[in-house]
């Protein structure tokens, strides 16, 4: 009998979610397996069952597995795989599929470590996230009666994504008000990744420029107005993965730096052949009727704050 032991995939830090058991894969756990598919097929693997933990970063795993290797049969999830299962839990469910001659797990560490080394008499084994540790039995597995015959450790998988284009942008904004509190909106051109979303004015700094010095630059641009800066506002990340059409690299992490912005001069008119293609005053009410990117929402919650007013 063959038994296969398969980590989970990165599921990232757990201080990211609510709990330790709802953690899902990160994209990039995601991808690790998707890349290691090829190899799994060139190993041969088809286990007549594939049994998961139910914590969503194990099955996930398993779907993935399951998906990559073609095998046509959804995953068998079985509560007694959570973290903290031992060699008796794992026989347990095995027992359930008494004609099974193969049979993958999918589950936590180290749990399942603990439980090869249970099997085959291991002193220790490593199991690093995505690996896969294949155990062979001449009969039903019993303690100390297995083989190790391999493991597959995840730096034999390809890489995900070779030669990926990867940039980080700084980027200024202004959050403008008028003397009845409308805020100064700019609609995003049919060129850019988000078209027809309003946005606040503002873009990249060039090489060099200091972020204030864009911020105002930007206003002008898009919207003919002239500001001054009175504070910082916020600062706001944004990540983006995967190739969008009309923005640049195949990832994007941009810092957004929005400062409070008074207006004193210009006539405001709309851009033309740049990355808006309209610019207007809008009143809070009017905004909740707008498709609106996060940074204006982001840009709200400042003002809100000021106000001693948070959302």
């Amino acid at each position: 009998m063959i038994l296969y032991f398969l980590r989970h995939g990165d599921a990232g830090h757990h201080s990211a979610a609510a709990s330790d058991d709802e953690r899902t894969l990160t994209e990039a756990g995601r991808e690790r397996l998707r890349a290691a598919a090829p190899i799994w097929r060139r190993l041969k693997l088809r286990p007549d069952v594939v049994i998961s933990s139910p914590l969503p970063r194990a099955l996930e795993t398993a779907e993935l597995f399951v998906a990559g290797i073609g095998l046509g049969r959804e995953p068998v999830v079985d509560p007694r795989l959570e973290p903290g299962a031992s060699w008796k839990d794992f026989a347990r469910a095995l027992a359930d599929w008494p004609d099974a001659r193969t049979v993958m797990f999918v589950g936590h560490e180290p749990d399942l470590s603990s439980a090869v080394c249970r099997l085959t008499g291991a002193a220790s084994v490593r199991m690093r996230k995505a690996a896969i540790a294949c155990v062979e039995s001449s009969g039903t597995p019993e303690p100390g009666a297995g083989e190790l015959a391999w493991i597959l450790d995840p730096d034999l998988y390809p890489d995900p994504k070779p030669d990926r284009e990867q940039i980080t942008r700084v980027a200024a904004y202004g959050l403008c008000l008028d003397e009845t509190d409308r805020i100064l909106l700019c609609r995003l051109s049919a060129d850019e990744a988000e078209p027809g979303m309003w946005t606040l004015p503002g873009g990249g700094l060039d090489f060099g420029e200091p972020p204030a010095a864009a911020a105002l630059r930007e206003l002008t641009e898009e919207t003919g107005l002239v500001g001054e800066i009175i504070s910082l506002a916020d600062v706001e990340p944004w990540l983006r993965t995967g190739p969008i059409a009309g923005s640049r690299g195949d990832d994007m992490h941009s810092i957004q730096i929005i400062y409070r912005v008074r207006i004193t001069g210009g006539s405001l008119r709309d851009e033309v052949g740049g990355s808006t293609d309209s610019a207007g005053w809008f009143t809070r009410d009017e905004i909740e009727k707008l498709p609106i990117v996060d940074l204006v929402r982001a840009g709200l919650k400042a003002l809100d704050a000021d106000r001693g007013n948070p959302a």
